[in-house]
């Protein structure tokens, strides 16, 4: 009997290995397979599970680029954005060459669109996915993605915007009003195609007046008529500009002169060129979280430099010294701003220096030669303006500009045809000595 139990065991033990022996371990295909039933499915963690064991345990299969795809696509499905950022991020690593990489970028952006808050939250997530759609139209304009990541990236413009709004807001129903003039001016150069921008300029254009900046507020006033006739500001702006009786330069774009009071497009770096371009940026590229605390203005930030710039009159002779061809005021009446014409954007230095009843910026053009006949010494008895000396120094040309005390100045390096426009604004003080000045 108990021989009998023994074969019963061996034949039992025996027919458990030959089942083992025919049981055969899953293919790359067949993790694929399952992956893909269960990604289609909506069973995403499971999903992710076989796509995982596919990459692990055939890292050479042809299935391995698609399942790594696919993982960073499940998180997405399930909310798991920083799962999927991680995973997409990574698959760009390892696949350089795919052609998905469209697709892969699009829902890196997405992940991040996805993550916008409100207008009075921190919008890291909404500047970072503004930058991978810009990307994605830049690197693959051709893609079927392409007027997706336009579409989302001017509703990202909108959301830093109403951001830069509601901040600037903050401050100026504090009446900090500088803080709030900083804020609009920036939304001004970054986002001024965006529907909250209207409303923008005509907070700016007020809080200016309410810090006493009467000229530059008619300016802000001015680029409402003109960048936005068909607002609801746009009378309301013709009005103070009425009742402001300011002088509005004509000579250049109005909103470019308010804009570079609050440091955009003003070289303050005395190294690097400048160039505003008459063309309106969004300037939205690059993450700007250094100039942020707390998602406050820091006021004394850094100058924000367009990256896209680039120098005006390129096509022309660089190897040949620049000229200076003029020095003139500005065409408005009275003027407040003095221009100096050039054959090309140059490099230049500034400063200024303020005494009793007067005013002097001395201003090196460098590497400028003056052109011959130009006259070294203008009077203009004009306005703010008293006169100009026109000379030459080792390093290249030296304009100085005698005016009455003004209380601050701004230089704006503009083309098309390039040139330098100084617009000042004057001390209260000296408004007995402007020709109509308003003040």
């Amino acid at each position: 009997m108990r021989r009998l139990g023994l074969i019963l065991a061996v034949c039992l033990f025996s027919a458990a290995l030959a089942g083992c022996s025919l049981r055969t371990p899953p293919k790359s295909e067949d993790y694929y397979a399952q992956g893909q039933l269960d990604f289609a499915n909506g069973d995403y963690n499971a999903a992710i599970e076989n796509y995982q064991h596919l990459v692990d345990r055939f890292p050479f299969s042809p299935y391995v680029e698609d399942a790594e795809l696919k993982i960073g696509l499940a998180h997405f499905k399930m909310h798991q954005y920083a799962e999927a950022v991680a995973s997409l991020d990574d698959f760009q690593r390892m696949h350089p060459t795919s052609k998905n990489l469209d697709l892969v970028s699009y829902y890196i952006a997405m992940s991040y669109f996805n993550q916008m808050g409100r207008a009075d939250q921190d919008q890291t997530a909404a500047q970072r996915a503004l930058g991978y759609f810009q990307e994605l139209q830049q690197r693959y304009p051709e893609s079927n993605f392409a007027e997706l990541a336009r579409e989302k990236a001017e509703t990202c413009r909108e959301m830093l915007a109403r951001h830069e709004k509601y901040i600037g807001d903050f401050y100026f129903k504090r009446a900090n009003f500088r803080a709030a003039e900083s804020r609009y001016a920036e939304l001004m150069q970054k986002y001024p195609n965006t529907p909250v921008a209207p409303s923008a300029l005509w907070d700016l254009g007020v809080a200016l007046e309410k810090e006493g900046k009467k000229y530059s507020a008619a300016q802000a006033f001015a680029a409402m008529v003109s960048h936005y006739p068909q607002t609801q500001y746009a009378n309301r702006a013709k009005q103070e500009l009425d009742r402001l009786k300011q002088p509005v330069d004509n000579e250049e774009d109005p909103l470019r002169l308010v804009l570079a009071e609050n440091g955009y497009g003003e070289d303050l770096s005395d190294n690097n060129r400048v160039v505003v371009r008459q063309a309106q940026q969004d300037g939205a590229s690059g993450s700007d979280d250094a100039l942020y605390s707390n998602g406050l203005p820091n006021l004394s930030r850094a100058l924000q430099k367009d990256p896209g710039a680039k120098a005006a009159g390129s096509a022309g002779d660089q190897s040949a010294p620049a000229l200076l061809k003029t020095v003139r005021l500005a065409s408005s009446d009275p003027p407040l701003s003095v221009i100096f014409d050039l054959t090309r954007p140059v490099k230049y230095e500034k400063r200024i220096e303020k005494g009793p009843g007067y005013s002097t910026l001395t201003v090196l053009l460098k590497g400028v030669h003056p052109e011959h006949g130009l006259q070294r010494h203008v009077v203009f008895d004009r306005s703010i303006f008293k006169d100009c000396n026109i000379s030459t120094d080792p390093q290249g040309t030296v304009v100085t500009v005698n005016t009455v005390p003004v209380a601050s100045y701004a230089v704006v390096p503009l083309e098309s045809p390039a040139r330098l426009l100084v617009t000042f604004t004057p001390e209260n003080s000296a408004s007995n000595d402007v020709q109509n000045p308003g003040y």
